[in-house]
């Protein structure tokens, strides 16, 4: 369940005296944090990476990032905004390392860049071509408005959450929103009614 459900909560209390357990060094503490936040940032590392291997790293170096910097976290923000915040940070130097990679691999003639790759982190659909035209479409965004769109769409956070998560402002959340839907709608166009 969200977070943001149990302020002012036996919920929040006790997700505080586990941060502040584990800034003083509580292991334990830390894994409980990471076991009521686990699940929304799986969710959120399939949407955004669309590819399972890539949503375990993903998972992974975020509770990495998380435990080495716990201590730097200041109770001035929810945590689970924090952790998305490390989250969204990660997918952005994830994105940049494929790029460099990808251009690596254009650039010299012996290596085939043709791969065949299963996206089997997106669940089973009526129609998976759908799905894949989705996915597609979403890939082809750049990537702070794909981030925002994922945000918002698929975990529902609302425009302020979001806004926090990307260190922007509410105004550029929106144009983010905006210009992503103005793209996928030509994309996507032929399923409109599928």
């Amino acid at each position: 369940m969200s977070y943001l459900l149990y302020r002012g909560t036996r919920l929040e209390n006790n997700i505080t005296t586990l941060i502040l357990e584990a800034q003083g060094g509580n292991t334990v503490a830390f894994h409980k944090l990471v076991s009521y936040h686990d699940e929304r940032v799986m969710t959120l590392a399939l949407q955004l990476t669309r590819d399972k291997q890539d949503a375990e790293d993903l998972y992974q170096e975020v509770f990495m990032k998380a435990y080495k910097a716990i201590g730097s976290f200041r109770l001035e923000s929810q945590f689970f905004t924090w952790l998305y915040r490390i989250m969204v940070n990660s997918f952005y130097n994830l994105q940049r390392k494929a790029f460099r990679i990808h251009q690596q691999e254009s650039l010299d003639p012996e290596i085939d860049s043709t791969h065949d790759i299963a996206d089997d982190s997106i669940p089973s659909a009526a129609n998976e071509e759908i799905q894949d035209a989705v996915t597609n479409a979403l890939n082809q965004l750049p990537i702070q408005q794909k981030t925002a769109f994922v945000m918002k769409h698929y975990e529902g956070l609302k425009i302020r959450e979001i806004a926090t998560i990307m260190n922007l402002s509410d105004g550029t959340v929106k144009r983010y929103l905006f210009r992503a839907i103005e793209k996928l709608r030509p994309m996507l166009q032929e399923y409109r009614y599928a």
